[in-house]
């Protein structure tokens, strides 16, 4: 009942990617692997997010809540150590699961799109 109520609550392609699993900690495993992974992409973005943050014309019930959405957004995230070997998926021991395979390659997707601004720039202008 609870995978099913949760299956319900999650968009069409990400239930389907856990849709038979067995228990309830599996699933959960299994989001957790896909999409619980802190990446530098998002801190970063969160810190930007804080850094840029300003009351403007919002009451400063809204300017807090703002910041602090943000706050516990930072403090939930898992931090991962940085690799400096330049290793690969590949090359990890032990070879990661597909989901964790998953959330290394969303990583990088992320990183690109920070590191390559002029692109999306490019993009914009075509």
């Amino acid at each position: 009942m609870v995978i099913s109520w949760i299956l319900n609550t999650l968009s069409r392609e990400i239930s389907e990617c856990v849709l038979y699993t067995n228990t309830a900690s599996q699933f959960w495993m299994e989001l957790d692997d896909r999409y619980g992974q802190a990446n530098g992409a998002k801190l970063y973005q969160l810190h930007k997010s804080l850094f840029a943050n300003s009351q403007g014309n919002n009451d400063i019930a809204t300017y807090i809540t703002k910041m602090k959405s943000i706050w516990d957004e930072l403090n939930s995230l898992n931090l991962i150590p940085s690799c400096n070997c330049g290793g690969n998926i590949l090359m990890m021991q032990p070879v990661p699961s597909i989901s964790q395979a998953y959330a290394l390659l969303i990583q990088d997707e992320n990183q690109m799109e920070i590191h390559s601004p002029n692109q999306f720039l490019a993009d914009l202008l075509k």
